[in-house]
């Protein structure tokens, strides 16, 4: 089984998978941005303090993790000239330039995805990711589908993590049905309430809510200005 980091599951959950696109009415760009901070916390190069009411990004251990993407987000909060709290973070993160082709260029290099580049009205190119390889993809499904349609308790904290940042950011609705997401509101709030005792895994956990707290927000933002 190919190993890969908690953003590139949400992107290869937001892609589609022979258009090598990603849907339309989510904002996985926050998803994704959350789900890097979460990987730099399990994975022990970051923390948490507490000031003044903000959860501010300390950087614990700046070693990186042979990850491009993760790697380039530890080193700007490496270099930062001030201390920025995780709702800063996040946005820059979101709003990295190529997010997206960072990320999937490192799955097509895994065997994952395979990246095509298609002209648009005969003049611009665009790249898309197709899927190469479904196994990574159907293991994911599968444990998402489980988080969200059974009533086991036991979930892992990455799962957990997966699950909620896919469920706010709007990724889920278009994976499984919306209707049928709806129907399990109950047990995705559920989900995304319950806390590890772990303190880096439970870093991750107020990561990704204060993710999902910013995407609810750029959401409700954008829909007042289409009014």
């Amino acid at each position: 089984m190919i190993k890969l980091r908690l953003y590139e599951e949400i992107l290869l959950l937001a892609l589609k998978d022979e258009e090598g696109t990603t849907y339309s009415g989510t904002s996985w760009p926050y998803a994704v941005g959350g789900a890097v901070l979460a990987e730099l916390l399990l994975e022990g190069r970051l923390g948490l303090e507490e000031r003044e009411g903000k959860k501010i990004v300390a950087l614990v251990n700046s070693t990186p993790l042979g990850e491009p993407v993760a790697d380039r987000v530890l080193e700007k909060i490496a270099h930062a000239k001030k201390d920025s709290d995780l709702t800063t973070w996040l946005g820059r993160v979101a709003g990295m330039k190529d997010l997206k082709h960072q990320i999937a260029e490192q799955m097509t290099l895994k065997g994952v995805l395979k990246v095509e580049t298609h002209k648009v009205l005969l003049i611009f190119s665009r790249r898309i990711y197709p899927e190469l390889d479904p196994t990574s993809e159907l293991e994911i499904m599968h444990r998402v589908e489980h988080a969200v349609f059974s009533d086991d308790s036991d979930l892992d904290t990455r799962t957990a993590i997966l699950v909620s940042l896919a469920h706010v950011s709007g990724i889920l609705n278009p994976v499984f049905g919306k209707k049928r997401v709806a129907e399990r509101k109950d047990r995705l709030d559920r989900i995304v309430e319950d806390r590890p005792s772990a303190e880096a895994a439970r870093a991750a956990i107020e990561a990704a809510q204060i993710a999902m707290a910013a995407i609810m927000a750029a959401t409700v933002a954008a829909g007042v200005a289409t009014r």
